[in-house]
């Protein structure tokens, strides 16, 4: 009987166990949500996994389902149950639920009363939406939308049916089907859902946006591009608050200059750190431009993210203060940029095709006030006439007003000749922006491929551009590729690879040639042509090393020197990368980053035989003027061939990161992210600079030799030789140089969240550099953060009383950054020379002391932020912030060391400032809707000390004058500060320019030059700002994007400023028709700040100054006065675009699935001060293009 009762007790207790397995697996696959994607798969495949993604089970008789198949089947994010449905629904079967199992049948036949639906779902731009969820309702009846948006589902009756469309990010809707009539639905984006779905990449890990307490902004790629540019940097102006990006040329694949929040240092790179799928980007090794051969090359090397195509990129994210960035330790203290690349989606194979075609302008006379050649003319008539004199004796020739009058002077020429030939100056009127610049025309083609399965994703892109500047000769081509594969190994390991490539060429100018400048600077009264259309040589003064008779003369023409010079550079990119995404449990992930990057950069400079700069530098006379044996030729260093420098950098990067992931929900109240990890960094930095001389690329590239030493003969006088033409191959021409960083990294995360509303958040890292030597107490520094952010709008009174808030987030963070500056060390740095003159030995010489007490540099940041969303369609956020910087700095010291300074820490720089975006819908329809970006920050910048009382290398006038980028120059001013002489207006007799407060009795060499000067304001703006609109009427979007720029200030060209010692300059210069304005007689001064001409019979017009030195010229006085200081502040419309969605059933017609067209006009205007004459103020010496592009995107 007992072992009756014992066995009735197991058998219940395994009856009751059984059960509740069975019922906890019902309840767990209830709750699961269910992914597929299928292009086209049998009903077997599909319910297999199926099975593996819910544990429900299923049964069916294989006979009747095995040759039933489905096309387009896409299911996401979908309750098991509503997927059930569906997926039965997709291969037209029926189900019943018989305890827990899924029992599948036929579909009865359907009564007559039944209706069939079909649609098209869009998105807001137009696009289709695959994977929406179409339910009937108060039915779990339903269908998701094909790959092309399209649906079709029967009604179970003709009575009135409504239809529910979920998508997730997006606002549920229902439709009523009163008709049969095909349905167009455009899902609208659900802000707020969207709020708590997205997730924020740092490049290190990932969060939900709800709990990041740091100052950040995320943009898409495609919410900010310009095709028409090559690169991302220069498309983020205006886009970020608190990101100042100023471009520092119109030149094709120029770098912009971008600060974050202020400069925080003095000595360092002021870049930000650049991040692109989680690894560090190496910055770029300078070229060694110091010869003026060599000095185009730095205009041909671009940044650390120059090699990446911008339509492989998904996102922006630039991180501000210290916690968000504090995670990247001490390279972050300038803010970061964390690109996010495309991956590939379980989804059916897509092809994408985009092409964009572009149309530059060139600059014109119109645009810019310089005198024609008519005015030049006459301005040479008067200077002549008032006895103006010249900065040497005008050359015999009849290119210019003043060599006529030197040849008719001198009788060679009558009068009739001399008139007749300046009547033709004064109609020549060269076009030279015609003949060296262009309307230029480029296009970019970008092709991409992704798709994959549940098991394998990929995306795969390949770029070409052909990019041609305004300027003649500016010319740049790219291919670009890459390929992107996550693989699903096994249900817990996701293994993705990375390969990216890029080349690149480009192509500038040889010495001395600048197209764009020459046009502005050269009087239109000289011909580039003459009557036979031979190029007009003009000839100019020069002094030959080796020739000591006087003066020489060379003739000039710079289509000449572009013909016979250049400068290109030839760069190639390399990135492999592997990630590991192993999860170990639900909540416990290890994760491994591993990268190698290489990247080489080949450049080339020549100036050629035939070219002035070889004249000048190497031979003494025109080419092939003299003969073998000739006086000058015997003088010549290199009769024959020219100067080619080349620059060979390369360099390979290592990374290495290992990452243990912590993140769990309990209780649905706590939720906990943490991350701890380590990384590992390499850099192999290796430059050879060379230079050869007698190169002769015309005769198969070969090297002819240059005169002996031996066999120079310098003419008019003795002359040391040394190794002539090769001289210079010993004094820098060539050099080799290696540099190896070393770091290694320790850092973790946390972040924590109670019931959605309060998170805290912590972040640490130390970072270990071999820059501080083998001292281990230096070489680690530890930087950290600590964050709250709190979640009003979440609180239970504010959602009963504000329904209209949606979102109320108070943020508050701290940290502390550091920063190594790579160009400093605590060590003695010493450099080897080659043999010392006299003693015959080989020496060295001291490039730094040591100092065993350099750390490295500190910003402590803090940051205030609230985060305010209402009505669903106003999104706005306001951050306050600090950041104090000890930067290290030049000191003097006792000149007894055998140096003037040494580097110390003690800078103080403070910044602070305000940082305000907003973004809102004023109106949203089916068919059209307005929504305006705005964003805006201000940034104050002060030094908290200053160095002008130093002794060794004492700050001047000139510091002060000019402004100053590696020192401070007086406390409580910002860094870019600069001042002026007091301008006091033009003396009533003679119209010079007078000044105030120069008046002194005593001279004192140590006076603060400020107290005679007067503060103009700060170089660098402090205001940045922008203004993004758009407007979309059904399938057509229009777009209009601004970028403001505030508070600074810049001097304009001096009138002048080839007027040396008040003297007339060289003819071939062109003139600002400010001088036209100039003072001519008493009475002017009151309607002009421009002098008159200088017409004084003394050689020097002197002017002593408070600090005992005395100024040569009035004229660079009143350059350098705040008479020519003009507020450089600037509102660019940056684009205007329209483009058009093409509806799908038009597509379809040639196989597509979507298909846009576009256009787009970058720069078309700019708005600033008058004085600029016409050029950009921005630039201030040259002037950004308007760019026309057509665009076409094409998918499939």
């Amino acid at each position: 009987m007992k072992k009756k009762k014992r066995t009735a007790h197991i058998f219940v207790s395994f009856l009751f166990l059984s059960v509740s397995l069975l019922c906890n697996s019902t309840i767990h696959a209830q709750n699961s949500t269910v992914n597929l994607n299928y292009k086209d798969a049998s009903f077997v495949e599909v319910i297999n996994e199926f099975r593996k993604q819910t544990g429900v089970k299923f049964m069916y008789n294989l006979e009747k389902v095995k040759d039933k198949r489905c096309k387009d089947l896409i299911v996401k994010n979908i309750p098991t149950k509503q997927a059930i449905d569906i997926v039965l629904k997709h291969f037209n079967l029926a189900y019943s639920m018989v305890e827990g199992v899924v029992v599948v049948k036929e579909q009865p036949e359907e009564p007559q009363t039944k209706r069939t639906i079909k649609g098209t779902v869009f998105d807001e731009n137009g696009g289709t939406l695959p994977g929406v969820t179409v339910l009937i309702r108060g039915t779990s009846m339903g269908v998701s939308t094909d790959a092309k948006g399209n649906f079709s589902i029967t009604l179970p009756s003709q009575n009135e049916n409504s239809l529910i469309f979920s998508f997730v990010g997006m606002q549920t809707q229902v439709i009523k089907c009163t008709d049969d009539k095909p349905l167009k639905i455009t899902m609208k984006t659900d802000a707020s859902q969207l709020e708590e779905v997205t997730v924020v990449s740092t490049g290190y890990s990932s969060l939900p946006r709800k709990d990041m307490v740091g100052a950040y902004t995320t943009v898409k790629a495609e919410d900010i591009m310009m095709p028409a540019y090559n690169s991302i940097d220069q498309m983020l102006q205006g886009k970020i608050p608190g990101m100042v990006v100023i471009n520092s040329s119109s030149r094709i694949g120029s770098t912009p200059k971008i600060t974050i929040r202020g400069t925080s240092t003095i000595l360092g790179n002021t870049d930000p750190l650049w991040v692109v799928d989680g690894i560090i980007q190496p910055d770029p090794l300078p070229i060694d431009a110091s010869s003026a051969v060599t000095e185009d090359m730095r205009n041909l090397i671009g940044n650390q993210i120059s090699w990446l195509n911008p339509s492989d990129i998904e996102t922006i994210t630039v991180l501000k203060d210290a916690s968000a960035t504090a995670i990247y330790g001490s390279k972050a203290s300038n803010g970061v940029i964390v690109i996010t690349t495309k991956k590939g989606s379980a989804e059916r194979t897509s092809i994408r095709y985009s092409t964009n075609f572009s149309f530059r302008t060139r600059p014109n006379y119109g645009m810019f006030n310089y005198m024609n050649s008519k005015e030049r003319i006459q301005f040479s008539k008067e200077a002549y006439d008032a006895g103006v004199r010249y900065q040497s004796d005008p050359l015999p020739q009849i290119y210019t007003y003043e060599g006529l009058m030197a040849m008719y002077n001198n009788r060679l020429i009558n009068e009739n000749d001399f008139m007749k030939q300046m009547e033709r100056l004064e109609t020549c009127n060269t076009d030279w922006f015609d003949i060296l610049c262009r309307n230029s025309f480029s296009h970019n083609h970008n092709l991409s491929i992704s798709g994959g399965t549940q098991k394998v994703t990929y995306n795969a892109s390949f770029g070409y551009s052909s990019n041609h500047g305004t300027q003649k000769g500016d010319d740049m081509t790219q291919f670009t590729s890459r390929l992107n594969v996550s693989t699903q190994f096994t249900k817990s390991l996701l293994i993705t690879f990375n390969l990216s490539g890029s080349f690149n060429d480009r192509k500038g100018y040889g010495p001395g040639v600048t197209p764009e400048s020459y046009a502005t600077q050269t009087s239109r009264a000289i011909p580039a042509y003459d009557e036979n259309g031979e190029y007009v040589f003009y000839k100019q003064y020069y002094n030959y090393q080796l020739n000591r008779t006087g003066q020489l003369e060379y003739g000039y023409n710079i289509l000449n020197e572009m013909e016979n010079s250049y400068s290109k550079n030839n760069s190639k990119n390399f990135n492999v990368s592997v990630n590991a995404d192993w999860s170990i449990t639900d909540w416990l992930k290890y994760q491994f980053v591993g990268s190698i990057a290489y990247s080489i950069n080949n450049s080339e400079s020549f100036a050629g035989e035939k070219t002035s700069y070889i004249e000048q530098n190497y031979r003494g006379y025109a080419y092939g003027s003299e003969t073998s044996g000739s006086a000058k030729f015997k003088a010549a260093l290199l009769p024959f061939g020219g100067e080619l420098a080349t620059n060979a950098t390369s360099n390979t990067s290592y990374n290495m990161q290992h990452k243990v992931v912590f993140s769990k929900t309990i209780n649905e109240i706590h939720r906990i992210n943490a991350m701890a990890g380590m990384e590992i960094r390499s850099e192999d930095n290796k430059n050879n600079t060379n230079t050869v001389w007698g190169y002769v690329p015309e005769r198969g590239e070969i090297l002819v030799s240059p005169t002996r030493p031996t066999e120079v003969t310098p003419v008019g006088g003795t002359v040391p030789i040394s190794w002539g033409a090769l001289d210079k191959l010993y004094q820098g021409g060539w050099k080799n140089t290696t540099i190896t960083n070393n770091y290694v990294s320790f850092f973790a995360t946390f972040a924590y969240s109670l019931k959605d509303r309060y998170v805290f958040n912590a972040n640490i890292r130390s970072d270990a550099s071999n820059r501080f030597g083998q001292d281990a107490n230096k070489q680690f520094d530890p930087t950290y953060s600590l964050g709250v952010s709190w979640r009003m709008a979440e609180e239970e009174f504010v959602k009963a009383h504000l329904s209209w808030l949606n979102q109320l987030n108070i943020r508050a963070t701290y940290g502390v950054q550091g920063n190594v500056v790579t160009s400093v060390s605590p060590d003695l740095i010493t450099q080897y020379q080659g043999i010392l003159s006299g003693y015959n030995e080989y020496y060295l010489t001291i490039s730094s002391l040591p100092n065993p007490l350099l750390k490295w540099e500190r910003t402590k940041t803090w940051n205030l932020g609230l985060d305010l969303q209402l009505f669903n369609g106003i999104t706005m956020s306001l951050e306050y912030y600090g950041r104090r910087s000890n930067a290290i700095i030049n000191q003097d010291i006792a000149q007894e060391y055998g140096m003037n300074t040494m580097r110390l820490n003690g800078g103080r720089i403070h910044n602070h400032g305000l940082e305000y975006s907003m973004n809102i819908t004023p109106y949203q329809r089916k068919d059209f809707a307005w929504t305006i970006g705005f964003n805006a920050s201000k940034n104050w910048n002060k030094t908290q000390n200053d160095d002008i009382r130093t002794k060794a290398d004492k700050i001047t006038k000139s510091d002060f004058i000019s402004g100053s980028s590696d020192r401070f120059l007086k406390k409580g001013y910002p860094l870019s500060a600069f001042w002026s002489y007091s301008f006091a207006g033009l003396d009533p007799e003679t119209g010079y320019p007078t000044f105030n407060l120069i008046d002194f009795e005593e001279a004192d060499p140590d006076i603060d030059p400020t107290t005679f000067l007067v503060y103009s304001g700060q170089k660098d703006p402090y205001f940045t700002g922008g203004i993004n609109t758009r407007i979309r009427y059904k399938s057509l979007s229009l777009g209009v994007n601004f970028s403001v720029l505030l508070g600074a200030k810049k001097r304009l060209p001096n009138p002048y400023q080839n007027f040396n010692y008040g003297k007339l300059p060289t003819p071939f210069y062109n003139l600002s028709k400010d001088l036209l304005k100039r003072w001519q007689k008493p009475g002017d001064e009151k309607h002009t700040i421009y002098p008159a001409l200088y017409t004084s019979v003394e050689d020097v017009y002197n002017i002593k100054l408070p600090d005992g030195t005395s100024s040569n010229s009035i004229y660079a006085m009143w350059g350098n006065s705040d008479a020519m200081v003009v507020n450089a502040s600037f509102l660019r419309c940056t684009q205007i675009s329209l483009s058009w969605n093409i509806p799908a059933q038009i597509c379809s017609k040639f196989g597509a699935t979507n298909c846009s067209i576009s256009a787009n006009v970058n720069n078309p205007f700019v708005i600033g001060s008058s004085r600029f004459n016409g050029f950009d103020p921005e630039l201030g010496d040259s002037v950004m293009p308007k760019i026309f592009s057509f665009g076409l995107s094409v998918g499939f």
